[in-house]
């Protein structure tokens, strides 16, 4: 099949083979795998075991890096962008090409991921819940996930989606796209990453689209930093990178008269995230996420310059107000609920007033 596929590798072991077989069971043309900074040889092991190309970067840079600098040294325009704990179903490759081929205007295609681990049945797709289906761009800088835990037998036939933006664990996109859209921004390391990427794409009038009927199993995530489940806790690391990476995108991506206008619902969320920020004894990482963003603002800066350059679309006609999406169990007290619906409300209201002064 032509067309490369970029896998991103940090310490694999245990999930790396699975991954492979599935991308080799494919027949691709060409296997890159980009490693960062992995120290449990199990990348050595995937260059005996597997006719591929391994690329080691200098240390744990991140999936951003990692995705970049395998799409520079990609040789075909068709790139699969895949995490190293993800497995591919069988077809799912040849559904995602079909599916970018027949639209030029379609930049990313994303395949439909399924949870896999203890308790979610990876042997059944059917009994499988969806894990990341696609993206709604809400203005506060975060995503409505579509189809957030929602059942895979309860989904019907699949289809072709448009959406916002992907979650770029498993994705095929045009190459040259993605590199004109300036790739993933590796200042962000990992979270929001994918966000960004997107809506620059969006900027630039691309479109991109999950194709439902190419499915994978997504499995534990990026240790130390991916949540599971009703109990699970916020990791220190993450809420470091929640507090500092959705401002560089917020401040790489839209428009300063926008961002004036948005100011009142940026500073009520602000409050309440402070406030879960603090029941999670994550205070000192939340304030060195924003010290560690006025750091990078001349990165800031030049970004900003690129994404700007790049305008086609105006910030009012990308961005929406949907009702957030939060990990399972998270809003589900009655306190906790009614402060979600609160503030989902007032959301809604403050961007309906000021929308139609966007630009």
């Amino acid at each position: 099949m032509e067309l490369s596929v970029v896998v991103v590798n940090h310490q694999g072991e245990g999930r790396l083979q699975a991954c492979l077989e599935s991308v080799f069971a494919q027949s691709p043309d060409e296997v890159l795998l980009v490693d960062s900074g992995s120290t449990d040889g199990a990348e050595n092991l995937a260059e005996r075991d597997f006719d591929l190309r391994l690329i080691r970067l200098d240390g744990n840079l991140g999936p951003s890096a990692a995705r970049n600098r395998g799409m520079a040294e990609a040789k075909h325009e068709r790139v699969l962008l895949i995490d190293n704990d993800v497995v591919l179903l069988d077809g799912a490759l040849q559904i995602l090409v079909e599916t970018l081929d027949a639209d030029p205007g379609v930049s990313l295609v994303q395949a439909r991921s399924l949870l896999s681990g203890d308790g979610f049945h990876p042997e059944d797709p059917e009994r499988a819940l969806v894990h990341y289906d696609g993206a709604s761009f809400h203005y506060l800088g975060l995503l409505a996930l579509r189809h957030w835990y929602a059942p895979q037998k309860e989904m019907g036939e699949p289809r072709v989606a448009q959406v916002d933006c992907d979650i770029s664990l498993c994705c095929l996109g045009r190459r040259s796209d993605l590199l004109a859209a300036g790739g993933y921004d590796e200042s962000m390391l990992i979270l929001w990453e994918d966000t960004g990427l997107s809506y620059a794409l969006g900027l630039m009038g691309k479109r991109i689209v999950v194709a439902e009927a190419a499915v994978c199993w997504h499995g534990g995530g990026t240790r130390d930093l991916s949540t599971r489940g009703s109990k699970a806790r916020l990791p220190k690391q993450r809420g470091f990178l929640q507090s500092r990476n959705r401002w560089i995108f917020i401040l790489t991506s839209f428009r300063l008269w926008n961002l004036f206008l948005l100011m009142p619902g940026y500073v009520a969320d602000g409050v309440v995230h402070l406030a879960f920020v603090v029941s999670q004894g994550h205070f000192w990482p939340w304030v060195r996420g924003k010290w560690a963003l006025l750091g990078l603002m001349p990165t800031i800066l030049r970004r900003r310059r690129l994404l700007q350059g790049l305008r086609q679309v105006p910030d009012k006609d990308l961005l929406s107000c949907p009702d957030l999406t939060f990990n399972p169990g998270l809003a589900e007290t009655t306190a906790r609920r009614a402060l979600r619906t609160t503030l989902d409300r007032c959301l809604y209201l403050w961007f309906t007033m000021v929308r139609w002064a966007m630009r």
